[in-house]
């Protein structure tokens, strides 16, 4: 069974829309009040070291997570509004 944002650790959170000086310690301080993070990961751009724009956060609990992502959709951090959401798996289109 494919469950979106479940991984073997816990819960997959997408975000989206972080500027470019957003790291980690963020995503911990956003994430860390709704219930237990186990990782955190920004994506950085290989040759500037910025974020890209998006990372990842993996919770143990699916309700902690569901309502991380109901929270925290849609909240403005700084100049933007972050997109909060289980990960999905891509699919290749054929």
């Amino acid at each position: 069974m494919n469950i979106p944002g479940h991984t073997g650790t816990g819960w997959c959170i997408f975000v989206y829309n972080l500027s470019p000086d957003s790291d980690e310690s963020v995503l911990w301080q956003l994430f860390g009040p709704f219930g237990a993070v186990n990782n955190v990961k920004v994506i950085r751009d290989f040759n500037t070291n910025k974020c890209k724009g998006f990372g990842f956060v993996t919770m143990t609990n699916y309700d902690e997570a569901a309502m991380a992502i109901a929270s925290l959709n849609g909240y403005r951090l700084g100049d933007r509004v972050l997109q909060v959401s289980f990960k999905t798996s891509k699919t290749h289109k054929s």
